[in-house]
């Protein structure tokens, strides 16, 4: 081949006239000369080295490789071959197309849009090379195989994966192209399925354009367990005296009234306290002591237990709801009515290198005196709730804290009447004191687990639950049976996986 050029540079200098070749050009073409004798020596050529887009040259270290080539639709490309060609076969003939120039040296061309293989065979019948083409439309940049990079780009990243991809390329009467991608194969996760079609669907200009039939391999369904534990200590402390005093002498009368008012702990008390009267002649005192204090500890434990496929959310609602006034118009009362209790709600994704990403909102509640108010006859009580929601990574069966709260409240309030209550010792019957302290620790934790159904059937709660009779719950107090216990403790108790096999 080298040698043919230069004998056709040679032609092509012998045909100008000498006296127009400046002495420029005649170093030029000595070095063109000498870079081609230098070209001759054997096996000089990298295998597949490809001097231009345009120009594909195989070395005998390459005998029986297979090339990728990529060519606009009406391109051609210049293939140089190290040994004599007998035969040439081209799968799909509307594609692309080859001209032999001469044993060594063909033109391929680019004649419609897609893939095919083209076969150069030597005179035993050998393969020399086979070229793995794709044509696609002049408006897909620089004429890429889109198939050939999407299996590589899905190699690179997702290499727990396998797979395939099928490219056709449509052309309207316009001359545009529009890719069509199916993507089949194996994928290590759903998510690794999504990240495949969101990649293809860059290179097919819409998600509309990608069709896929991946199945997706391994654990699907993951259970989610929620931890929610709360422990509340409260203590309230009210001291105060009421005094009332009153005075009558003929047509006098005079009365004194220093009633304190009530403090924040007045609503955690009943209406509870010492009354105390004397009576002299014309005057009378009447005085009543409040003193009181509250202690109080509340331990909250809420497990809800959820399953779900992969990339699907679900929901997990275990409680009740309460009427609340919304309105009155002419007389009528307008109800609407709110939730308490647990609830749960996540969306899981299994990832490609195993761990378990959680879209996670979990909420446990409870009705409550704190925060209730009073509309005429009514009360409508308060509703204390723990919310959590995040998104989070771990891994299968570990645990995680999403949510946690440390927190102490303390407050205190005098109440006195001016000058009175600042005489010290019989100030006290001039004063009242509230006292709130409260302390709350709470955690959420969350863990996952990749669950699989299971053939056995699952032992219930209510399996073991058995009332007790008549004798028993007269003369024992029991209400359920107690003997006839087993390994897991009292009838009615449970342990064990319910409904799943967790791995």
């Amino acid at each position: 081949m080298m040698r043919e050029d230069y004998v056709m540079s040679s032609a092509l200098t012998a045909r100008r006239p000498r006296g127009l070749l400046s002495a420029t050009l005649r170093m030029m073409l000595a070095a063109a000369a000498l870079g081609a004798a230098i070209g001759l020596m054997p096996f000089g050529f990298s295998q597949a080295q490809a001097a231009e887009p345009t120009h594909l040259r195989v070395s005998s270290n390459a005998f029986g490789s297979t090339q990728s080539v990529s060519l606009n639709l009406n391109k051609s490309m210049i293939i140089d071959l190290p040994i004599d060609v007998q035969e040439v076969i081209v799968s799909q003939p509307a594609v692309a197309n080859t001209i032999l120039r001469s044993k060594r040296r063909a033109v391929l061309q680019a004649v419609g849009a897609g893939d095919t293989n083209i076969f150069f065979l030597d005179a035993s019948g050998r393969t020399i090379v086979v070229l793995d083409v794709s044509t696609t439309g002049s408006n897909n940049a620089g004429g890429a195989n889109v198939a050939a990079v999407l299996r590589d780009t899905y190699a690179k990243v997702m290499p727990n994966s396998d797979i395939q991809v099928e490219s056709v390329a449509l052309v309207d009467g316009q001359g545009n192209t529009t890719n069509r991608i199916v993507l089949s194969g194996n994928a290590g996760s759903a998510d690794d399925a999504e990240k495949a079609v969101s990649i293809a669907a860059q290179f097919a200009g819409a998600a509309d354009n990608v069709t896929s039939v991946i199945n997706v391999a391994g654990a699907q369904q993951v259970m989610l367990k929620v931890t929610v534990a709360e422990v509340n200590r409260s203590l309230a402390k009210q001291f105060g005296i009421d005094l009332t005093g009153k005075f009558s002498s003929g047509g006098l009368s005079t009365t004194l009234v220093s009633t304190q008012p009530l403090g924040g702990a007045s609503n955690l008390f009943t209406d509870n306290g010492l009354d105390l009267g004397l009576t002299v002649g014309g005057l009378t005192i009447d005085a009543q002591i409040r003193a009181m204090e509250q202690r109080g500890a509340a331990r909250t434990l809420a497990e809800p237990l959820l399953t779900a496929i992969s990339g699907q959310s679900a929901d997990f609602f275990a409680g009740g709801e309460f009427p609340v006034p919304t309105s009155i118009t002419d007389g009528t009362v307008s109800v609407g009515y709110k939730e308490f209790g647990v609830s749960l709600n996540f969306t899981p994704t299994i990832k490609s290198n195993g761990s378990i990403g959680l879209v996670v909102d979990t909420t446990s509640s409870e009705l409550s005196a704190e925060g209730s108010i009073t509309v005429g006859s009514s009360t409508l009580p308060g509703i204390k709730k723990r919310t959590a929601k995040t998104s989070v990574e771990i891994g299968a069966g570990q645990t995680l804290a999403i949510g946690g709260l440390i927190e102490e409240k303390t407050r205190t309030q005098i109440h006195r009447l001016p000058g009175l209550g600042d005489i010290p010792i019989l100030g006290s019957l001039f004063r009242s004191r509230d006292f709130i302290r409260s302390q709350s620790e709470l955690v959420i934790l969350v863990t996952p687990y990749l669950a699989k159904p299971t053939n056995k059937k699952p032992e219930l709660p209510t399996d073991r639950m058995q009332f007790a009779n008549d004798a028993e719950a007269i003369f024992l107090g029991h209400i359920e049976t107690m003997y006839g216990v087993g390994p897991a403790g009292t009838r009615g108790s449970y342990d064990g996986s319910v409904g799943f096999l967790l791995d």
